[in-house]
């Protein structure tokens, strides 16, 4: 993981005056070409790293920038810190663990140890996305090792089909994780739930990265549908909702312990299940065509209950 061997990395220098790129190749377990890439990257972050040429030459932080300067705050740290537990509750690699005891190693002052953070991210998964934790070890192989991979998908419409693809970003989005990747069939970008795939495998096959651009993901340049402004009435209790989705302008007026509310939704079945997620907490009141074509939807469902 690179942000384990930077980090790692930046402590030996702590710890030595000058160091010989082989020795610290040897340290780290990895090419002398690595390390020189890892010091370019350290260098543009704004560390003052600076080589020293001879027999006994090396690489090392300028003096005056370890004295008097602290390479991380104890605010910096706390923020690493929660960062990184966040990231063990997913995947609970040993690597992240080592991390975490090194940053601790340098937070540590006069006998006492950096406190828990006041904003915790907790990225653990439910009991029933245990099975996520698998496949997005599997997509994060893939990712470091630029290898496609391939999967079958199943698609809002509940059509299925076979995907290989150039894995490049892993997003987390109202509590779904998405991958965005080239797809090799459709010769473009596509966004993959993962709770989608099936049948995930990462191919021994590399490939050269393409110049990707994060694909957008809110909610309209990713979904080529059409969405609609829907005002509804919603018990208080489910305002939150609609504060957590669109903001708290959405809300018009506040009447009672009921509010108003304007919803964007797609006018089809997708949109429809999203508002019947408010379950009778929830009126449509317009437009007329929305509150006409979702009536005749819920219709549909009761239909399902109402054989003897």
């Amino acid at each position: 993981m690179k942000i384990d061997r930077l980090i790692a990395l930046i402590v030996i220098l702590l710890e030595h005056e000058v160091i010989s790129a082989r020795e610290l190749a040897q340290k780290l377990e990895i090419s002398r070409r690595t390390i020189y890439r890892d010091i370019d990257t350290l260098t543009l972050a704004g560390l003052p790293i600076f080589t020293q040429q001879g027999a006994t030459g090396g690489v090392g932080l300028m003096k005056s920038y370890k004295v008097d300067k602290k390479l991380f705050t104890r605010n910096d740290i706390q923020t690493l810190v929660t960062s990184l537990k966040s990231y063990k509750k997913l995947f609970n690699h040993k690597e992240i663990v080592h991390v975490l005891e090194k940053l601790s190693a340098i937070a540590h002052d006069g006998g006492t140890s950096i406190p828990e953070g006041k904003f915790v991210v907790d990225l653990s998964l439910n009991q029933g996305n245990e099975s996520l934790r698998s496949l997005l070890s599997y997509v994060e192989t893939a990712l470091n090792e630029e290898r496609y991979l391939t999967f079958d998908y199943v698609d809002t419409a509940g059509h299925v089909s076979s995907r290989k693809i150039e894995p490049y970003r892993v997003v987390f989005k109202e509590s779904s994780w998405y991958l965005q990747g080239y797809c090799v069939e459709k010769m473009d970008y596509r966004i993959f739930k993962l709770a989608r795939m099936s049948k995930l495998q990462v191919l021994q096959a590399t490939f050269t990265p393409r110049d990707f651009s994060p694909l957008p993901m809110d909610g309209a340049d990713w979904m080529n549908q059409n969405w609609i402004s829907v005002t509804i009435r919603i018990h208080l209790s489910m305002m939150d909702k609609v504060i957590e989705r669109f903001g708290e302008r959405h809300v018009i007026s506040v009447e009672g312990d009921t509010c108003l509310a304007a919803y964007p939704i797609i006018h089809n079945e997708f949109g429809y299940d999203t508002l019947l997620r408010f379950g009778d907490k929830c009126e449509i009141v317009g437009p007329s065509e929305v509150r006409d074509g979702f009536r005749d939807y819920v219709r549909r469902i009761l239909a399902k209950y109402s054989s003897v």
